[in-house]
């Protein structure tokens, strides 16, 4: 039926289950559009479903049973909305590789477990929004970290993750990192006013590898609680900027080195942010990040995990070295550190430094902590 209507013809499926074994090629400007909700499309478990044009348009369809439903090579324009995929996809939902100006918007992802929207190869002005992505089971019940991700660019720019609800994934919630063999990285692209929770690895991870290929990218306005690692993650990328975001670790179970973690990054600001309970440290500095600021944030009920041995857990604040280097020319004003249930037997600010690190630590508001500004982070101010 598709290969003998012209380009740019709309196709409305009536109801029913359509098993593919092999792929369809959608010529340019096609648009499928479900008659009700009640259209399924299913593979055979392994096989790709649809292979795009430019500026195809899918509606109101449900994806079952496939290696990937819809899979984007070079082309531009996709527009996924109110679409479901579900029902053992084995390896993405959404394949956007080489593509452009696409959208994937109001619909949900249950029973994805490798990628639910997967972004490549010099990928940009991609939109992923107001979508549901969920599993079955905290973690996608694995017992230890899986790579993989529901929104997941390894190279991109101009991709805006926004409005979604991005739960129980094996690996990260929201990831902008890099393509290890291609060497490139995910620039310029924020994820606003998401929720990420109980994912196997990071709520949000911006990583970047040592060449720091990934830069630039924004996490503002998120929520993310009890994922299995940090809340949100800086990582060996630099120039970002982390704001508004509200971050909890309050399940056994969740939680690493910091609630909002720094690793190895220049220039990034973290400000306007809640740390509603951290395990560990509330907000982690470490592993030689330098210039960044850290400002008017709320960090509360730090050391959930009542770690009584090691000074450098549990703290509001941390700056370490993590055996790489010492943070340097760290800004950390104006911030609010307390706790909500007793003294915490920790610091509201604490370095595993007592030399000049150029640090400028001033107007922090400490409270309920056994040590407010440690001796020896003040000993780290400029």
């Amino acid at each position: 039926m598709i290969d003998s209507l012209p380009i740019g013809a709309k196709i409305t499926l009536p109801k029913g289950t359509y098993k593919l074994d092999s792929a369809i090629i959608l010529k340019d400007g096609m648009k499928l559009i479900a008659s009700n909700n009640n259209v399924k499309i299913k593979g055979t478990g392994n096989n790709i479903l649809f292979w795009t044009g430019n500026d195809n348009t899918f509606q109101g369809i449900e994806f079952q049973n496939c290696g990937t439903a819809i899979s984007v090579l070079y082309k531009k324009g996709l527009s996924v909305l109110s679409c479901g995929f579900t029902s053992n996809i084995s390896y993405a939902a959404v394949n956007i590789y080489g593509g452009s100006n696409c959208s994937v918007k109001y619909s949900y992802f249950y029973d994805v477990h490798k990628f639910g929207v997967l972004i490549d190869k010099d990928s940009s002005n991609i939109t992923i929004d107001n979508n549901n992505f969920n599993n079955a089971k905290v973690f996608d019940g694995n017992a230890f970290e899986q790579i993989s991700g529901h929104v997941y660019c390894m190279n991109g720019t101009d991709v805006k993750v926004t409005n979604n609800i991005i739960k129980n994934s094996g690996g990260q919630g929201i990831f902008f990192g890099y393509n290890s063999t291609t060497g490139k990285g995910t620039t310029n692209s924020v994820a606003s006013n998401n929720l990420t929770e109980g994912n196997g690895q990071e709520g949000a991870t911006i990583y970047g590898g040592e060449s720091k290929v990934s830069s630039g990218n924004s996490f503002i306005g998120n929520t993310s609680k009890n994922n299995r690692f940090n809340q949100i993650e800086v990582w060996q990328s630099d120039n970002n900027l982390v704001s508004g975001n509200t971050v909890e670790e309050s399940l056994a179970g969740t939680g690493n080195l910091g609630a909002i973690c720094l690793f190895t990054t220049t220039g990034t600001t973290v400000s306007g942010n809640k740390v509603l309970s951290a395990q560990s440290n509330g907000i982690n500095i470490t592993a030689g990040s330098s210039n960044c600021q850290i400002a008017n944030n709320n960090i509360a009920n730090t050391n959930v995990k009542n770690d009584i041995d090691s000074s450098e857990k549990g703290n509001g604040i941390l700056l370490d070295s993590n055996g790489i280097s010492q943070p340097q020319y760290i800004s950390i004003k104006s911030n609010k550190i307390n706790s909500s249930i007793g003294i915490i037997g920790k610091s509201g600010i604490y370095s595993t430094s007592n030399t000049n690190q150029h640090n400028i630590i001033d107007t922090n508001a400490i409270s309920s902590y056994k040590y407010g500004l440690h001796e020896y982070a003040d000993m780290t101010r400029e």
